[in-house]
């Protein structure tokens, strides 16, 4: 086994954790599922054990007791009897509490695949954001280079006295200031790392690689109609988890109506006793069938029954808000990614502009025709421009996580799919 999770970590390392590794990885180890695991397992026990209500009883009872200083003489006497007992109907209660268990358990079921979705969603939004920070990374490394570029340029025109110190200045205060925020943009990605690395049981200072380009291809996918994502939404697992519920609540509106009859019991039992001072021996058996019979018990039963049909209200009402909260939720992350989108069309527009302005720019400068200042503005601008069009992948990432969330599913349906 150590060998595998040794073998597995440096895959992960050479080829790059996918997103659906990292998925897998997390379900499997994080802590908060397998609670939720041993959760389920106890509530299904528990439904289990209601089905003990339905079968007799049966108990097996020895006695024995030594009497001294007594006349005409020390005895004992000794007993054993064989008990079998049955409550053959106690007012519906065994029924409705079993299925009443049973519901409560189903309605688990569905809460923990909920609890997969939540997970689910935390290792996407983690994942998108190693991915967007590795990309920023990479920009201030590139920025670094260019501001090291205008730097050596300006301290060598310097030299020549073609520029001011003013100038040679202000190419060093960009280069530093670059250095500056590559090692931000370093620090941030390790945090990164670290909290996806936390999500899939890894050493938090594991060097996890993620997929390359995976943001420029969500960048490129299109989405199905709002319709068609609406309709997959009231299909999420919260809706039978509370559909389970209102069962329940419907079962307990039935146990309040059943507590008005009767209970019927049974039991049987033989008995041998034994005495020593007298010498003898008994046997007999006892058979008893009772009926009991609540007529009257203030109004407790009624007021149970009042209570038990508004918390039937209380989970309809529950389901219609759910309803509501998830199609405004849908609309409003829809709205918000297909302004993603046009954003990020504008980025791309942006970008190229800035890289055309930086070259001129660049060449004006060289040639002496252009100014330290035109230059470093354009180098900055460039740089924000490439950490614009990152932050806009981004973006598209993380609505559409929220949308999968809001759906209950791990990925969007594709057009044509």
């Amino acid at each position: 086994m150590g060998a595998f999770l040794v073998f597995l970590l440096l895959s992960f390392t050479a080829l790059g954790l996918s997103l659906d590794e990292a998925i897998n990885l997390a379900v499997e180890k994080h802590p908060l599922i397998k609670q939720e695991k041993a959760f389920l397992q106890y509530q299904k026990y528990d439904y289990y054990t209601t089905f003990g209500n339905f079968f007799p009883a049966f108990g097996v009872n020895y006695t024995y007791s030594r009497y001294n200083r007594i006349e005409p003489e020390d005895y004992f006497s000794r007993g054993v009897s064989f008990r079998f007992d049955w409550t053959v109907y106690n007012s519906g209660q065994n029924i409705i509490l079993n299925r009443v268990k049973k519901a409560l358990y189903r309605s688990k079921q569905f809460g923990f695949q909920e609890t997969v979705l939540d997970l689910v969603f935390q290792v996407k939004k983690t994942y998108y954001q190693v991915c967007a920070d590795r990309e920023i990374v990479k920009v201030r490394q590139t920025q670094l280079k260019a501001a090291e570029t205008i730097y050596k340029m300006a301290e060598k025109k310097l030299k020549l006295g073609l520029v001011t110190k003013a100038d040679y200045l202000q190419a060093k205060v960009r280069y530093e200031t670059v250095r500056y925020q590559l090692e931000t943009a370093v620090n941030n990605y390790k945090k990164s790392v670290a909290q996806l690395n936390s999500l899939i049981g890894m050493p938090l200072d594991w060097e996890t690689e993620v997929e390359e380009g995976l943001l420029d291809r969500i960048g490129k996918e299109r989405l199905i109609p709002f319709q068609q994502i609406e309709k997959l939404a009231f299909k999420r697992p919260v809706f039978n988890q509370y559909r389970k519920e209102l069962k329940a609540a419907q079962l307990q509106v039935l146990q309040t109506k059943l507590s008005y009859t009767p209970s019927v019991f049974m039991s049987f039992s033989l008995n041998r006793d034994y005495n020593s001072l007298y010498r003898t021996k008994d046997s007999y058996t006892i058979t008893r069938i009772g009926l009991s019979w609540t007529i009257f018990d203030g109004l407790q039963r009624y007021y149970s029954y009042l209570a038990s049909k508004e918390k039937t209200r209380y989970y309809r009402h529950q389901i219609r808000e759910l309803e509501r909260q998830i199609k405004l939720n849908l609309y409003r992350y829809y709205l918000d990614l297909q302004s993603a989108y046009r954003n990020l069309q504008v980025a791309r527009t942006l970008l190229q502009e800035a890289e055309q302005n930086y070259k001129q720019a660049l060449g004006e400068y060289r040639v002496g025709k252009g100014d330290i200042i035109s230059l470093v503005s354009a180098e900055s601008s460039l740089a924000g421009a490439r950490e614009t069009l990152v932050q806009s992948l981004l973006t598209i990432a993380l609505t559409k996580a929220m949308l999968e969330r809001e759906i209950g599913v791990k990925h969007l349906p594709q057009e044509g799919n």
